[in-house]
């Protein structure tokens, strides 16, 4: 993580979305920059995310295997996950459906816990 966002997200921050997933490093270097500053990472939003693995060039990557990523991400403390509906269908009248499954995924991960 570079300083000078090290440095804005403690003085300004609110929400924390990577695009990427940061390290345990990073994300303890965070943790310590907060508290030092007397915030707590608690306060920020940590967003995560999936990755698409597209099967040919103008496939459609599978979603519940891109969810599968999730999990991980609630252990390190992400709560807030974007998701790019294109890349998992080609057609418009299946957004809907794709975000419910999406939906009841994390539903049923809720459940588990």
């Amino acid at each position: 993580m570079h300083p000078r966002l090290l440095r804005r997200l403690v003085r300004h921050g609110h929400g924390f979305n990577p695009l990427g997933q940061p390290s345990a490093d990073d994300l303890e270097r965070l943790r310590a920059a907060m508290s030092e500053a007397g915030r707590d990472l608690a306060e920020l939003e940590l967003v995560g995310g999936t990755r698409a693995e597209f099967p040919s060039p103008d496939g459609v990557a599978h979603l519940e295997r891109a969810l599968d990523a999730i999990p991980p991400q609630l252990e390190r403390g992400f709560s807030s996950f974007c998701l790019k509906p294109s890349q998992f269908t080609d057609d418009p009248a299946e957004v809907g459906r794709l975000c419910a499954r999406a939906v009841e995924y994390l539903h049923a991960l809720g459940e588990d816990a």
